[in-house]
């Protein structure tokens, strides 16, 4: 392989936000155990005695009203005031793409991330999630493409690598 591209790009509060609806993102088996609430909750609604038709049609309420909430005001909120306390975060980072591993590096620090210690992957049109571990995630935006760095190659090797992104 030819020297390695780095590219470097610095998160901002947007884009910690963005990513971290990214990071929440409900997985299939999530999808699958609220339609299985959804269909019991119907069920009780259609079949039920009408204490019942109550209750469920209060739980439906309920759980719509806090799902949006959290999506839509209390997990941004708690992204955005953990990206103001986090200062690394806030500072320029590099990313590298090399055979045997992915590099990251700070100001802070140097981090090789070899493929073998890559828990799952996920990305969209503007981030990619490398996870080392179930809760803690590396970015790379796919802006850093526009400074020559193959962020197909990265989403090609993760997915030869690790498997299909989750």
């Amino acid at each position: 392989m030819s020297e390695p591209v780095q590219a470097r790009f610095r998160l901002t509060e947007r884009d910690y936000v963005k990513a971290g609806a990214l990071y929440a993102r409900p997985t299939r088996r999530v999808w699958f155990f609220l339609v299985l609430l959804l269909v019991l909750a119907m069920v009780c609604l259609l079949l039920g005695s009408p204490r019942l038709r109550v209750a469920a049609m209060g739980g439906m309420l309920a759980g719509l009203l806090v799902g949006l909430g959290m999506h839509f005001v209390i997990s941004p909120w708690l992204l955005r005031r953990h990206y103001r306390r986090y200062k690394a975060i806030q500072e320029e980072q590099v990313v590298s793409l090399h055979d045997d591993y992915v590099r990251f590096s700070s100001p802070d620090g140097e981090s090789r991330l070899a493929w073998n210690k890559v828990l799952k992957w996920r990305h969209n049109a503007d981030y990619v999630l490398i996870y080392p571990m179930p809760r803690l995630f590396y970015v790379v935006p796919t802006v850093v493409a526009g400074q020559g760095f193959d962020v197909d190659r990265l989403k090609a090797v993760l997915n030869q690598k690790v498997g299909a992104a989750k």
